[in-house]
């Protein structure tokens, strides 16, 4: 092996070596945007989540107030609340 050789070795071995810098480089980056779409990803999960929780829970809660407002309305007409008892005897 020749002089001419050896430094076209040594030229070759300093492309490649960066190309694996610029590579590192790159997957860094890449890694980088990964993580904040990975992040971003499970904030709109929670949030979709939390809102799901809230809403069933509205209707559930919506659902017993307004049969518990019913109830009250047909006590008051029926005359069996201690309030409607108090205003007929006036």
């Amino acid at each position: 092996m020749g002089i001419a050789a050896g430094v076209g070795h040594f030229f070759q071995s300093i492309i490649e070596l960066i190309q694996g810098l610029l590579g590192a480089v790159a997957n860094f980056f890449q890694w980088i945007l990964n993580s904040i779409i990975g992040l971003f990803q499970a904030f709109v999960g929670f949030v979709e989540g939390t809102l799901g929780f809230a809403i069933h829970n509205f209707f559930i809660l919506g659902t017993v107030a307004a049969a518990v407002f019913g109830y009250m309305l047909y006590a008051q007409r029926q005359g069996t609340t201690p309030v409607s008892r108090t205003i007929k005897n006036k």
